[in-house]
């Protein structure tokens, strides 16, 4: 269907593409300076809106944490939970803020440049039915176990073995992962945006003290407000830069629905996408990222994976002050996420056609040399030089959000998951903070010895997705079964994850098969183990099992008010629809359904917005205490139940 659709006009302009770039030959390496370079007499005016705004920011949030926000008595709730006191347009902010970061700006952004398509949107869009799922299944079932780690699920449904497992493996990727990664990446966008010349390791080593500084001594409260100030910042700037862009490309706006129109499509099989032979880059016939067929299978599980089990993520919904505020913060960042391709796709499509078309920037070529190049250099090209402080700086505030969110979940995972069970079981609360506040800062110091290596890696976000792949194939299996079904136990979770983790290593060895097949296939193969493992009772029999595992029953009340968002489910079928006609009209290039769907989207999101939600007390001495008492059995798991389920303290 998706090869069916527009055929005509792709093979047309694809051709036309291939000969002008085949001509052109975009050379290897190419640096801003073949830009204007930045007025010095600028220089004091981008240094004096840089530091005010991100001054500004935290003397905003100083303020908001220190006199609007509620506080619990209890001071590790406090620190890794935010006293469990976040409205709902806080959750928003911060999962938004935590998601969108400079390997999404530059990488994704990259990503759709060399594909030469818009199959890149599933990883933002189509993470819409990701969070929908959140809301609607997981988020009860957390909020139900008052949890503050997503392993503590684990320990709860199978036993403590499983939650350590993956309390360790979230462990090790944020520290030689995505923290490194983020820093490299924001390094490398601020330091190109400014012609710094400075080495990488000292722009992304500032990066992370700043970062580190939030994370470490604000704690999870800092850090979501944070997010919400950087993030309307971010919404301003980051719109601000395909709609710039559009003025100096000849046509505009209808020049990608009418000349461009084979780019903006997101079912493909095969595009012309961008590959370096002999030193040069050119186009040539060959499948995306995302090819059309995963996208329903490998990729909506690698999405479930981030939106709805891993730490880094979901900690801030569940310091929700409800519920309902957990929920609503979800669904209004699902409503984000739909219309998050204007600043992490579109760019690098007006980018491609820039090149195409040989617009001249400021008396120069628009050029690019290499696909995770095409962000920086678009925003050096169109924004205004008086904006580019104001850029910086909340393109800092986006790198700091997400740096700073993995190191407070690696320090609470740590904290709650490995120090308070394994090392010091009747450590007091201080005490527990104490460490992981240690272990933050030696993670920061890991960090910035692992970030200017990525200099090495080609694509960016291919990397980064291709280790979500390797690390959430086994996390994501014994999630998702544990949450749909109640009778596979915690042997037959072991063996799933066994077999999860041999498939995707196995995967490694066959690199014509994609990651995201690679991705579906072990997750089926695993669950089919747990299956095995737990309807037939000659093989656990043989395996010295009890012949039927026992059901499990959740038995917890929560520690907020568990009443849910009335307009949930209408909130999430209205994303589905706008998901649906954003889909269908950049297929087709269908300039008014694309007007459609955005006055749709208007619409929704201004209902959406008025929906009232349940709101509790905030958490005051003693309330605290007494409801956490309902939740000791998810959080305070002592090492003698590893081999059953979790017992409470």
């Amino acid at each position: 269907l998706a090869q069916a659709i527009g055929s005509s006009n792709r093979s047309v302009c694809a051709g036309r593409l291939h000969h002008i770039e085949q001509e052109r030959r975009l050379p290897t390496v190419h640096t801003m300076s073949t830009l204007d370079s930045m007025p010095g007499d600028n220089l004091a005016l981008h240094i004096c809106t840089f530091l005010a705004w991100t001054g500004g920011v935290a003397a905003i949030t100083w303020f908001i944490c220190r006199n609007y926000m509620g506080h619990s008595s209890n001071a590790s709730d406090e620190y890794f939970a935010g006293g469990r006191s976040l409205k709902w347009y806080v959750c928003a902010g911060s999962l938004m803020l935590t998601n969108l970061s400079t390997e999404q700006l530059v990488g994704l952004n990259g990503s759709v440049f060399a594909d030469g398509c818009l199959a890149g949107i599933w990883w933002e869009a189509g993470a819409a039915l990701a969070m929908i799922v959140t809301a609607t299944v997981f988020l009860p079932k957390y909020f139900a176990l008052g949890l503050t780690t997503t392993s503590g699920f684990l320990g709860e449904r199978y036993d403590l073995t499983l939650r350590t497992m993956v309390s360790v493996i979230f462990l090790i990727y944020y520290a030689l992962v995505l923290c490194p990664l983020v820093l490299y990446t924001g390094a490398l966008a601020i330091r190109d945006i400014f012609d710094l010349n400075v080495p990488l390791w000292v722009v992304s080593s500032t990066i992370g003290l700043l970062g580190a500084a939030y994370a470490l001594f604000g704690g999870l409260k800092a850090v979501a407000v944070s997010d919400c100030l950087n993030g309307i910042g971010l919404l301003v700037a980051g719109l601000w830069v395909p709609i710039a862009a559009l003025q100096v490309l000849p046509g505009g706006m209808m020049s990608l629905f009418e000349e461009g129109s084979s780019y903006l499509q997101p079912l493909v099989a095969t595009s012309m996408i961008l590959t370096e032979k002999d030193g040069t880059f050119v186009r040539e016939s060959g499948v995306p990222s995302v090819p059309w067929h995963v996208t329903l299978t490998g990729l909506a599980l690698t999405n479930m994976y981030y939106w709805s089990t891993n730490q880094v993520i979901v900690q801030r919904v569940l310091a929700a002050e409800s519920l309902s505020n957990g929920q609503k913060g979800v669904l209004f960042a699902a409503m984000m996420k739909v219309i998050g391709f204007t600043m992490l796709c579109l760019p690098g499509i007006i980018g491609m056609m820039m090149v195409r078309e040989g617009v001249v920037v400021n008396g120069k070529v628009f050029e690019v040399g290499k696909p995770d190049e095409v962000y920086p250099h678009l925003v050096k090209a169109v924004m205004p030089k008086w904006s580019l402080g104001f850029f910086s700086a909340v393109l800092l505030g986006s790198v700091l959000s997400t740096f700073n969110s993995a190191l407070n979940s690696a320090a609470t995972i740590f904290g709650l998951e490995i120090y308070k069970i394994y090392m010091n079981r009747e450590a007091t609360d201080e005490k527990v903070i104490k460490v992981a506040t240690i272990f933050g800062a030696s993670m920061t110091l890991l960090s910035f010895v692992i970030a200017p290596q990525l200099a090495h890696v080609g694509a960016i976000f291919t990397f980064l997705q291709r280790m979500n792949a390797i690390v959430s194939l086994p996390i994501v299996t014994v999630f998702f079964v544990g949450i749909a079904t109640s009778l596979p136990d915690a042997f037959s979770a072991k063996v799933g994850f066994a077999v999860a983790a041999v498939a995707v290593g196995a995967g490694q060895f066959v690199p014509e098969l994609q990651f995201l097949h690679l991705f579906f296939i072990g997750f089926v193969l695993a669950a089919s183990a747990m299956a095995l493992m737990t309807y037939v009772p000659a093989v656990r029999r043989v395996l010295c099992q009890e012949p039927k595992p026992s059901p499990y029953e959740c038995t917890k009340t929560g520690v907020v008010d568990m009443t849910p968002w009335g307009p949930m489910y209408l909130v999430a079928g209205a994303v589905v629809v706008l998901l649906a006609m954003l889909v269908v009209s950049l297929q087709l290039a269908s300039f008014w359904l694309f007007v459609a769907f955005w006055c749709v989207w208007f619409v929704a999101m201004g209902w959406m917005m008025w929906g009232k939600t349940t709101t509790s007390a905030p958490k005051v001495a003693g309330d605290l205490e007494a409801s956490k008492e309902k939740a000791d059995g998810a959080e305070e798991i002592t090492p003698s139940s590893a081999n059953g389920s979790a017992d409470t303290e």
